[in-house]
C-alpha cells in the first residue's frame, strides 16, 4: 500500500499568493489528510513578516517600494526575511501525524532531519540549532538570519536555512528559508533601525556576512530551482518513508483531484 506525501512545486509567483497557498493549506487540513509539501521561489522578492510583526514598525515601506520588494505578512511567527536568491519550503501535516511527534519541538526536528537529508543529496552536511531562548522577545525587530532558531540548519556553525511553524488544533504548518545567494544581506537596507543609523547597518550587515552561509558558497555555484527541489522533496520522501505524489499548480489553485505519480520536469 503507497503512503503517499503530496507535493506541489510552484516558482515565481508572489508573495500574497504564497502566503494565501500556505495558509489555506493549514486551513484545509484535516487529521486523516497526507501531508503537503510546497516548494516555492518568489517574483517580485519580498520581504515576509512574522505574524507578531507590524510592517509598519519594522521596515521602511518607502524603501521597499522604491526597490521593487513586495511586504507579506506570514502565518507564521518568527521574524523578518528578504525572499530572494533562495527556495522556500512549506509542509503542511497533522498534528496527530505520528511521523512528526507530538509537539512544536518534534515537528522542527523532524522535519529539520528531512531538509539535511535532502542537502545531503546535494554533498552537504548540516546541523540542527539549539539556540538560547528569548523571553523577552528581544530578537523580534531584527532579521531571521541573524541568529539560529529552534532545530534550523547550520554549515559549520553558520545559518541555512531558518524556519518558523504554526499549529492549530487539527494540522501545523511550517516553512522556512534555504539561502542559495547572499541577497538576504540587503534586508539591512530596509529595516528601519538599521536604515537611518550606518553605523547599525555595518555591524548587522557584517553579523549577517559572518553568521550566515550560502549554497552559492558551499557549493561554488547556484543551483537551479529543477534540481534542488528535487533533492529536497527526496529528502522528505525517504526521510519520511513515503512516496511523493506531485500536484500541478491548477490543481493547487483550484483543490482539483490529485494527479497520478509522475516526476516533474526538470
Amino acid at each position: 500500500m503507497h503512503v503517499y506525501l503530496d507535493v506541489v512545486i510552484e516558482p515565481e509567483l508572489d508573495g500574497a499568493a504564497h502566503m494565501a497557498r500556505d495558509a489555506s493549506l493549514l486551513d484545509a487540513h484535516g487529521h486523516d489528510q497526507p501531508p503537503v509539501l510546497r516548494l516555492y521561489s518568489w517574483s517580485p522578492p519580498a520581504v515576509s513578516l512574522g505574524f507578531m510583526q507590524r510592517a509598519a514598525d519594522v521596515l521602511d515601506l518607502e524603501a521597499c517600494r522604491d526597490a521593487g520588494i513586495d511586504v507579506v505578512q506570514r502565518p507564521t511567527g518568527g521574524r523578518a526575511v528578504l525572499h530572494w536568491e533562495e527556495i522556500t519550503y512549506a509542509i503542511v501535516a497533522g498534528t496527530g501525524d505520528a511521523r512528526f511527534g507530538t509537539n512544536l519541538a518534534s515537528a522542527h526536528a523532524r522535519i529539520g532531519a528531512c531538509l539535511a537529508a535532502g542537502l545531503r543529496e546535494l554533498g552537504i552536511e548540516t546541523s540542527l540549532s539549539r539556540p538560547a531562548l528569548d523571553p523577552e522577545r528581544r530578537l523580534l525587530r531584527q532579521p531571521c538570519f541573524v541568529s539560529p532558531g529552534r532545530a534550523e540548519l547550520l554549515v559549520h556553525g553558520r545559518k541555512l536555512l531558518g524556519s518558523a511553524q504554526r499549529r492549530t488544533r487539527c494540522a501545523f504548518l511550517q516553512h522556512g528559508s534555504l539561502l542559495i545567494g547572499p541577497a538576504h544581506e540587503q534586508l539591512v537596507d530596509l529595516v528601519h533601525e538599521t536604515r537611518h543609523d550606518p553605523g547599525l547597518a555595518a555591524t548587522l550587515r557584517a553579523r549577517l556576512q559572518q553568521e550566515t552561509i550560502t549554497l552559492e558558497t558551499l557549493l561554488g555555484r547556484k543551483p537551479d530551482f529543477a534540481p534542488l527541489a528535487a533533492a529536497l522533496v527526496h529528502g522528505f520522501a525517504t526521510e519520511l518513508g513515503m512516496e511523493p505524489r506531485y500536484r500541478t499548480k491548477a490543481e493547487a489553485a483550484g483543490g482539483r483531484p490529485l494527479a497520478p505519480f509522475t516526476a516533474p520536469a526538470t
